[in-house]
């Protein structure tokens, strides 16, 4: 600090000084910031996680042998139906940003995006195939992706497998 020579005193901050810490302060507070902006990014990301394991544990517990002996899987109420007599068997569906279930799908709206007018968040795709060497069981597969607005190659995925007891279709 440099002292005016005239009879009041007059203390000031010089140009060089100034300089020198806004320079301190910038070097300590970048770093800081891109911290809290990372932080961000994650929590964006565990939150889309989260989600994508909630859908894929409540498909998973909701599917049920179909009661006809047809063969197939489904979900009680409204919702997933999966012909699984046929072999292989996918099924697509739409999830809100909470991970409600709205609508099932065709492959050609899961591959495209968009579905449900912009109010799905999230699409999953079932697969439920014969489990090979093991009979009675089946092979579930599902694959959670997000955001739904966006084309299938740049969508976030998250893959759950599991195995289901299989239907025992009708003599």
């Amino acid at each position: 600090m440099k002292k005016h020579s005239e009879g009041l005193r007059r203390s000031a901050f010089s140009l060089p000084e100034v300089t020198m810490a806004m320079g301190i302060v910038a070097t300590v507070a970048l770093p800081v910031l891109a911290m809290l902006a990372g932080g961000s990014a994650m929590q964006g990301t565990a939150r889309d996680r989260e989600t994508a394991a909630r859908i894929a544990r409540e498909c998973a517990a909701a599917l049920v042998a179909t009661p006809d002996g047809s063969g197939r899987f489904w979900t009680p109420g409204p919702g997933l139906r999966i012909p699984l007599a046929a072999g292989d068997a996918v099924v697509h569906a739409a999830f809100d940003a909470d991970g409600e279930f709205l609508a099932q799908i065709d492959a050609g709206t899961f591959s495209q995006g968009e579905p449900m007018g912009g109010s799905a968040v999230h699409l999953a795709r079932l697969s439920v195939s014969p489990s090979s060497g093991q009979p009675g069981l089946a092979e579930l597969e599902i694959v959670v992706e997000q955001p739904a607005a966006a084309a299938e190659e740049a969508r976030s995925r998250e893959r759950f497998r599991s195995r289901l007891a299989a239907p025992l279709a009708a003599p």
